[in-house]
């Protein structure tokens, strides 16, 4: 193996330069697509088909809920209880309304996957084509940051009143809630912006691109 001064490795036929090992080449965009694939078929089992076959089945619904530890359980050595625990609860009289409540989420992930699922196939086949910036691909950048701030928040409310629905319920331990209780993550607005400032890049790529077409 031999090294140039220019940085250029050469390794017996093949000459790789230092950038390369970074290069999205044909193998990359097929084990892409593949996972998107699959991204797609589990939110559509899990999302979508899931739910369905529980409702029809008379399948106990899942949930969790946190509720208070009583005093005097044993616990671990060198461990330390902050007086609450998160218990998996499973209604076997769950009314179609619960259901449908709690399968809402889901149907809202299973959506946003297939969605994003479809703006990063896009967006590969443009990059493909060796026409990565383009104003297409800066909307759909701009849309898969919009799906994942919006939707994920919208997700968290929907799992919150779904919760809460079946927390007022006689069904389930006192929780010591209050009328309404909601837990919500700052995570997609955050991953948002983060999606945002790549459509911005490119954005400014397609506006240098057009200046240089317009210099030729």
């Amino acid at each position: 193996m031999d090294t140039n001064a220019s940085g250029t490795v050469s390794r017996g036929w093949r000459t790789l330069t230092r950038g390369d090992l970074l290069r999205f080449d044909r193998a990359d965009f097929i084990a892409t697509k593949v996972f998107l694939g699959v991204a797609v078929v589990g939110a559509v089992l899990f999302g979508l088909t899931g739910p369905i076959l529980g409702a029809v089945n008379g399948a106990p619904l899942q949930m969790s809920y946190t509720t208070d530890v009583p005093g005097g359980v044993t616990l671990p050595r060198g461990a330390t209880q902050d007086g609450k625990a998160t218990l998996k609860l499973l209604l076997t009289d769950a009314t179609p309304a619960e259901r449908l409540g709690q399968a809402i989420p889901g149907l809202l992930v299973a959506a946003m996957t297939i969605a994003i699922a479809w703006l990063i196939l896009q967006l590969l086949r443009s990059t493909q084509a060796q026409e990565p910036f383009t104003r297409r691909n800066v909307r759909r950048i701009n849309t898969i940051a919009l799906i994942i701030g919006l939707g994920g928040m919208l997700w968290q409310l929907a799992t919150a009143f779904a919760d809460n629905a079946i927390y007022t319920t006689d069904r389930v331990p006192d929780l010591g809630y209050q009328s309404f209780e909601a837990t919500f993550s700052p995570f997609p607005l955050l991953a948002m912006f983060v999606i945002a400032l790549i459509g911005e890049a490119f954005r400014r790529g397609v506006v240098l691109r057009e200046d240089v077409d317009g210099l030729v």
